[in-house]
């Protein structure tokens, strides 16, 4: 091989290696992992009051963040690439089989989609971007200003969680009234979902009728990337257009189930809505 030629590869790797290294460092890092759990109640037909647990996941620096279900991220990055879908596919098939057979019937936890759920919180901006579900099979995203939070601080009021001292605060919040516990030794405005502007990470978040709780599992140090969102199926849309197209496709499932498909769900038709079953709403209500 030519010298001038081997001098035009080298000069290539060289240049791919520096767009490659600027690829790498194009996400923020984060500096802190924080855990996590989400315990909710829901109606679930016959089988009356059901209660979950989701672990989720903060990755924060002091100018942004990102609130998560690791599963999900997990099965979003793999169905992002043409090789991570033929993986998808082999783990969703080896699911399909062990339940069916009955040799696992957790199987399918793993490779169906526990919360469609991400909060990105720009602290420079004071604005947050919310990716959910909205209906069947439709993804959404939003922008709203942290301003929409009005925090009242309790100074009296204090508890210990993970052994970081905590203040009590609360906010009434697009229908719900929220008690969360902030602390102050973790200098962080930020907190799980869209819970932000207190002056401390907050570490515990409820509401008064019991259907939501979020509770820290762990802190730690951290510097991953924060990644965007994997998946290309969420479009942008009106927050409170993507709660009723959710509770619409919630109370029917299964005739739009059916109507799409010719198949059922396997509960036959829906569960009559009843003023009990209307007890059981999302984490924000002002949507009715």
């Amino acid at each position: 091989m030519k010298p001038n030629r081997l001098i035009t590869i080298f000069v290539l790797l060289c240049i791919a290696l520096v767009v490659y290294a600027k690829k790498k460092q194009e996400y923020p890092l984060a500096e802190i992992k924080v855990g996590y759990d989400y315990h909710y109640k829901f109606l679930r037909g016959e089988d009356g009051v059901v209660e979950k647990n989701t672990p989720f996941v903060l990755i924060a620096n002091q100018n942004q963040s990102k609130f998560y279900c690791p599963s999900t991220e997990y099965r979003d990055s793999l169905l992002s690439t043409p090789s991570g879908r033929a993986k998808e596919r082999q783990m969703f098939n080896a699911a399909v089989r062990a339940y069916s057979d009955g040799s696992d019937r957790s199987a399918m936890d793993g490779v169906v989609y526990h919360s469609r759920l991400y909060v990105f919180k720009d602290f420079a901006k004071s604005v947050s971007t919310t990716y959910d579900e909205a209906g069947m099979g439709e993804c959404g995203y939003y922008d709203e200003p942290f301003s929409e939070i009005d925090w009242v601080i309790a100074e009296d009021s204090t508890k210990n969680i993970l052994e970081y001292q905590c203040i009590m605060a609360t906010a009434d919040y697009h229908g719900r009234k929220w008690t969360v516990w902030f602390t102050p030794e973790i200098p962080m405005q930020d907190g799980p979902w869209k819970f932000c502007g207190l002056p401390g990470l907050v570490l515990e978040a409820s509401e008064p009728s019991g259907q939501h709780h979020f509770i820290a599992t762990g802190v730690e140090l951290c510097s991953n990337p924060i990644f965007p969102v994997f998946n290309s199926e969420y479009h942008k849309m009106n927050r409170l257009d993507m709660l009723r197209a959710a509770r619409y496709y919630k109370e029917n499932s299964n005739a739009m189930f059916k109507a799409a498909t010719g198949f059922e769900l396997g509960g036959g038709n829906d569960a009559p809505i009843t003023e009990e079953s209307r007890k059981y709403d999302y984490r924000e209500t002002d949507y009715h």
